[in-house]
């Protein structure tokens, strides 16, 4: 057999062989691209990538980890506020507005009503008391809110029991995010005495404070002391509430 005649039998052979491996490969990425293919996750640190939030960022802490980065940062730059005196207040938890209402200001309503010493001087007292928080807090509140569609709610009775001139009711979510605020004035104080307008205001000053997220503080120069007559914020009360907004709400134990 001469080397042509050799040549060209191999020559059907290597084409049928390469047509062969031609067809697998095919046949191969068909089968493969078949399967159902597995979501993958991120990790860091061994640790798997749940939902995090930050620690300065306004967000829900959801591990330990960032719950233990907050009370430190309490600790390390919470010695010009009273943020620490709150968290002993409410178990170890901030409460706050959410983000969102940085953008979109709180809505107030204020409910004159017919209680016994009422003054409509008082009304402006609120919207006094109203102008100084939004000159420091990250949140604003605006007057002139319906009572249906309110996120603080004013109004007046004329008096309240357990001693008290003011009583603020607060509703949150797990979270630790505030929906609702009801603010409460007592035109009388606990002895029967009729309020006026200074003693208003700062009664309106210390309770708004609540209804944006503030506790009590234990320095009676403070608004936020629990039996202050304070017309004019601290700058106790002015670093509590922006630091109240820099960090997130919610546990932190």
């Amino acid at each position: 057999m001469t080397a042509r005649d050799r040549s060209a039998r191999l020559l059907p052979l290597l084409a049928a062989l390469l047509v062969a491996l031609v067809v697998t490969d095919v046949v191969r990425r068909a089968i493969t691209s078949s399967r159902p293919r597995t979501a993958q996750t991120s990790e860091s640190a061994g640790t798997s990538a749940a939902p995090q939030r930050s620690v300065s960022g306004g967000t829900v802490p959801t591990d330990s980890a960032h719950r233990a980065a907050v009370r430190a940062r309490i600790r390390q730059e919470g010695a010009a506020t009273y943020l620490g005196e709150m968290l002993a207040e409410t178990d170890s938890a901030l409460r706050r507005w959410p983000d969102e209402r940085r953008e979109r200001p709180l809505r107030l309503a204020v409910l004159r009503g017919s209680a016994d010493g009422y003054r409509e001087e008082f009304a402006a007292n609120v919207s006094w008391a109203v102008g100084r928080w939004n000159g420091v807090a990250p949140v604003q509140m605006e007057t002139g809110a319906d009572s249906a569609s309110a996120d603080i709610l004013v109004s007046w009775v004329a008096q309240l029991d357990s001693g008290r001139s003011g009583r603020t009711d607060l509703t949150w979510d797990q979270y630790g995010r505030l929906h609702l605020a009801s603010v409460v004035l007592a035109t009388h104080a606990p002895n029967g005495r009729q309020l006026d307008g200074r003693y208003m205001s700062a009664l309106a000053l210390h309770e708004l404070g609540h209804a944006i997220g503030l506790g009590h503080s234990p320095v009676l120069q403070d608004v936020m002391h629990p039996v202050t007559t304070a017309i004019e914020l601290s700058e106790r009360d002015r670093r509590s509430i922006r630091m109240l907004y820099e960090l997130p709400p919610g546990s932190v134990r």
